[in-house]
C-alpha cells in the first residue's frame, strides 16, 4: 500500500506517523512546505524557493500534479486550514483528516472565511482523526449533522519508550516546562509565577526547554524579574533529553490557553513528573484536579504560583498521583496501540477501492 502524508516534514509529530508505517512495509511519500530528510519516505517540496502567501498559491497550482505524480493508495492531511485545504483542492479520494488542535477549536472563531474552509475540508474527507473527545466534539458541531468516520485516537507514547523509563529519585524542587516558545503555550505566566514560588521556596529551579519567536523576550523577563538563578533555559532538546529531565523533575508545568492532548503531557504523566496543566477540556480528559494533578486558570500567575507551591511541599501527593498516571497511560495510550486503530481505518477506507470484500 502506497501511503500519501500532507502536512510538515519537519515536525516531529508528522514524523512519529511516517516512521509507524515505514517500520509497518507501507510505502510512504510526504508532501511539505518544509525541507526535511526522512530515511525511507519520498519527501515532495510544494513551493520551494518561496514563502508565505506566494508559496500557498504555487502549492494550490502543484497539488494536483504531485499527487498524479505519486499514485497513493490513501491521502492524509495533517492539519485541518493548510494542508486541509490542499487535500480539498486536490480532489484525492480516499481522503482521511486529522486535526490537530488550533485548525478546529480556534481558527474557525477566528474569521468567518477560515470558518468555511474548515466545514469543507472535514466534510470533504473520507474520515477523520482527532486526538481528544473535546476536539472531536467540536469537528462534530464543525460538520453540522454531515456524516462521516471520526474516531478519536490519542497519540501517544512508543511502547519501548514507556517500558524502559528507568526507576529515578526525582529532584525534589525542579520544575519542567516543556513547550514550545509561542505565545499560547504562555510561558511567561509560568516565570512570572516563580517570582511568587519562589519567595516561599527559595531554592525552587524552573527548566524551560523548547524554542520559538518568544525565547528571547522570555530570556528578558526572567532576567527583568531577577529569576536567573531560578530558571533555566536548556533549549530544544532531544527526545531522550526529554525523558531525563521528566524523569529527574517533580512537577511538569504546561499553561497555554488552548490546547488538544499534549505528547508532553502524556510523557509526564508517564515518568512520574506531577502535572500542573490549564484547566482545558482536553486536560480534564487525562487530569482530574487534586486527584492526579492539578488544573490553574489560564493565564493566572498567581493561582499558578500557589498549585506550584502546594505541588512542591506534598510528595507524598505527587507520588500517589504518579502511580495514577502511569497506569493510565499504560492501559490508554500507548503509540503503537492507538496506531493500530489508525492502520485499521486505513485498511477499511482502501478496500472498496483496491476491490476488497
Amino acid at each position: 500500500m502506497r501511503l500519501c502524508f500532507l502536512g510538515d516534514a519537519g515536525s516531529i509529530h508528522m514524523q512519529r506517523w511516517i516512521h509507524y508505517f515505514l517500520q509497518a512495509g507501507y510505502q510512504v511519500d510526504v508532501i511539505s512546505f518544509r525541507p526535511c530528510e526522512i530515511q525511507g519516505a519520498n519527501v515532495h517540496l510544494l513551493a520551494q524557493g518561496h514563502a508565505g502567501r506566494l508559496a500557498y498559491v504555487k502549492a494550490i497550482f502543484k497539488i494536483r500534479r504531485l499527487i498524479r505524480e505519486i499514485r497513493p493508495d490513501m491521502l492524509h492531511a495533517h492539519y485541518a486550514t493548510s494542508f486541509g485545504l490542499l487535500a480539498l483542492v486536490s480532489g484525492f479520494k480516499p481522503l482521511v483528516v486529522t486535526a490537530w488542535g488550533s485548525d478546529v477549536l480556534v481558527a474557525p472563531k477566528e474569521s468567518i472565511i477560515l470558518k468555511i474552509i474548515v466545514e469543507q475540508v472535514l466534510k470533504h474527507a473520507d474520515a477523520l482523526t482527532s486526538d481528544s473527545s473535546n476536539m472531536s466534539e467540536r469537528i462534530r458541531e464543525l460538520l453540522n449533522g454531515h456524516e462521516c468516520i471520526l474516531k478519536t485516537i490519542t497519540m501517544g507514547v512508543s511502547r519501548d519508550w514507556f517500558e524502559q523509563i528507568p526507576d529515578r529519585v526525582k529532584k525534589p524542587l525542579q520544575i519542567v516546562s516543556l513547550r514550545g516558545h509561542q505565545t499560547n503555550y504562555n510561558i511567561d505566566v509560568l516565570i512570572q509565577a516563580m517570582v511568587e514560588v519562589t519567595r516561599a521556596v527559595p531554592k525552587a529551579q524552573l527548566i524551560v526547554a523548547g524554542e520559538g519567536p518568544e525565547t528571547q523576550a522570555l530570556r528578558a523577563l526572567s532576567a527583568s524579574l531577577g529569576m536567573e538563578g531560578n530558571v533555566q533555559f536548556v533549549g530544544q532538546l532531544p527526545h531522550e533529553a526529554v525523558q531525563s529531565y521528566l524523569n529527574e523533575s517533580s512537577i511538569s508545568a504546561s499553561v497555554p490557553t488552548s490546547d488538544a492532548t499534549a505528547v508532553s503531557l502524556l510523557e509526564t504523566m508517564a515518568c512520574g513528573s506531577f502535572p500542573i496543566v490549564t484547566d482545558l477540556p482536553a486536560n480534564r480528559e487525562w487530569v482530574e484536579d487534586n486527584v492526579n494533578g492539578l488544573l490553574v486558570p489560564v493565564k493566572d500567575s498567581k493561582a499558578l504560583a500557589v498549585a506550584i507551591i502546594r505541588a512542591l511541599g506534598d510528595a507524598t501527593f505527587r507520588d500517589q498521583a504518579g502511580e495514577i498516571n502511569r497506569q493510565r497511560v499504560g492501559n490508554k495510550a500507548i503509540w503503537e496501540d492507538n496506531m493500530g486503530e489508525v492502520e485499521e481505518l486505513y485498511q477499511q477506507l482502501i478496500a472498496p477501492k483496491k476491490g476488497i470484500s
